[in-house]
């Protein structure tokens, strides 16, 4: 069971925004800032000028919800924008912390199930930032490919842990 605390930011430019969408897939990524783990990416990003924005963070403790799901997020830098919820996953100080990697990645799996659930969505609808830029819908970046292969694991290796999840998914428990 993973934590889900919603907490949004209601002071990004992104947020205020307001713009809707209708979810048709879900971008993963990782935050390539080592060691800023996702409580305190809250603080780094509630505030006007900034101008990026995505759904939540996951880390080795749970998932941070910082803008509502269906809201339009500025994560991919790209058309991705309009159609796919984002999500970060956060890097620990030592990107071949083993011990770190299988619980946020365990935490990612957990909410990209969640998400599948609740939009209806399909495993095959996740994809990284970096093959979203492949695609032609997101900018040039290479996350989480970069980080992934140090513990074996691939955006396929995710995709389809999604969705032999999905046929005996876990529950969220919520915190305000």
């Amino acid at each position: 069971m993973v934590k889900l605390v919603t907490k949004f930011m209601t002071n990004n430019d992104c947020y205020k925004q307001g713009r809707k969408i209708k979810p048709q897939g879900i971008m993963v990524h990782s935050t390539a800032t080592p060691g800023v783990m996702a409580e305190r990416w809250f603080d780094l990003w509630n505030k006007p000028g900034i101008t990026k924005c995505v759904h939540a963070f996951v880390d080795d403790t749970g998932v941070y919800q910082y803008l509502p799901w269906d809201m339009r997020g500025w994560h991919a830098g790209g058309s991705a924008n309009n159609t796919h919820i984002g999500f970060e996953i956060c890097e620990p100080k030592d990107l071949n912390d083993k011990e770190y990697f299988q619980k946020a990645w365990k935490n990612a799996i957990e909410l990209a199930v969640f998400l599948c659930e609740e939009f209806d969505l399909s495993p095959d609808t996740i994809i990284g930032h970096y093959e979203g830029h492949k695609k032609g819908i997101a900018s040039n970046h290479a996350d989480p490919g970069h980080w992934f292969p140090r513990h074996g694991k691939s955006m396929d290796d995710f995709r389809a842990e999604v969705k032999k999840a999905l046929e005996k998914p876990e529950v969220f428990y919520y915190v305000q």
